[in-house]
């Protein structure tokens, strides 16, 4: 099961360390707008939610199916610079991949912190699109991709205080 924490952590690292990526932001869609207002860099690395999915097929082995995607965001000064949009592109999408290669990379070797926070990644899982004109003149790409893992859903009587009752009247 993907460990949230260390998921975010992993990728706020994989911004600091790469020598392209100016700054790091999680989708929360007002951090990036409010950034963009003061003093947001370029190229920049936002991660958007996690998203998933719990499959049991035959109850005994239960998986956990986890999507996740990042914005790869780049910035152009003048509207209309085609040319620099084409170059913005191309930029967004090495960085992109350069993510998409160090993933794989660290799980191939083990590192610990991406067995924790990516574990189940499949290269052959990642999609990715051009995004154009978002924000503030921005242009990129959305990178996706699923990690499948076992979870344990195995009820845990510790969790749960048994003897108060079932109270079967909603009230607000």
């Amino acid at each position: 099961m993907t460990d949230v924490r260390s998921y975010l952590s992993y990728f706020q690292n994989i911004a600091r360390q790469h020598k392209d990526i100016k700054d790091f932001y999680i989708m929360d869609l007002n951090e990036p707008l409010q950034a963009l207002r003061g003093n947001m860099q370029f190229p920049a690395l936002i991660m958007n939610t996690l998203t998933g999915n719990f499959m049991a097929p035959n109850y005994d082995n239960t998986l956990d199916e986890t999507s996740g995607s990042f914005l790869i965001l780049g910035q152009l000064q003048n509207i209309d610079d085609f040319s620099g949009e084409m170059l913005m592109f191309q930029q967004m999408k090495q960085i992109g991949q350069a993510i998409i290669s160090r993933m794989n990379y660290d799980l191939m070797k083990c590192e610990p912190r991406a067995t924790k926070a990516i574990i189940g990644f499949k290269i052959d899982s990642v999609s990715y699109q051009m995004i154009d004109g978002i924000f503030d003149n921005c242009f990129g790409f959305l990178f996706s991709y699923r990690f499948i893992s076992s979870v344990d859903l195995s009820y845990n009587a510790l969790q749960w205080d048994e003897n108060k009752p079932f109270d079967e009247g909603f009230r607000y």
